[in-house]
């Protein structure tokens, strides 16, 4: 046993004509060469890594983006109202107008515009309001999620109401 004041015990010289023993990590290093940082091999994979990790979180990105943009078309297509007089999907698919039929007006029946806003899972409480408004309570407003409406009711032409996406932080 050595003490820190102490020298490590010396290997002994080697005789005339013998090999010197040599630690196997002296034996190691010496095998391997030259010291290097990196090699190709690994400098290739780590490209790989990073190539495959942005592919990876730009596919992710836009799946997000894609879910958000496609909500209305989506909600047309579930109720079946792609060729239904009164609704109309504008803006590449990120806004509808829906029209019902009033008194003097043709448009959607009711329970087709009542179903997409169902799919766009509009909240109970924007339900309401359009539900209560008043031809004198003029246009109207309201917010969900990723969507925002305007609407107006008159009982001579109907609903009237807007659905766009909007940007969502």
């Amino acid at each position: 046993m050595s003490t820190p004041h102490q020298k490590p015990p010396q290997q002994p010289a080697p005789h005339r004509g013998e090999t010197p023993v040599e630690e196997p990590a002296t034996r190691a290093a010496a095998a391997a060469g030259p010291k290097r940082t990196a090699s190709r091999s690994q400098l290739a994979f780590a490209g790989v890594g990073l190539g495959v990790g942005l592919v990876a979180g730009l596919a992710l990105g836009q799946l997000e983006s894609e879910t958000t943009s496609d909500a209305i078309p989506k909600a047309v297509e579930a109720c079946g109202v792609q060729d239904t007089a009164g609704i109309n999907v504008g803006d590449e698919g990120q806004s509808i107008s829906m029209q019902s039929a009033g008194a003097e007006s043709e448009g959607a029946p009711y329970v087709d515009v009542a179903c997409v806003l169902m799919e766009l899972e509009t909240t109970d409480s924007v339900v309401s309001q359009i539900d209560s408004t008043r031809a004198l309570d003029g246009r109207m407003t309201g917010d969900w999620g990723e969507f925002s409406a305007s609407w107006g009711y008159h009982p001579d032409s109907g609903l009237d109401i807007v659905i766009e996406v909007v940007e969502t932080d």
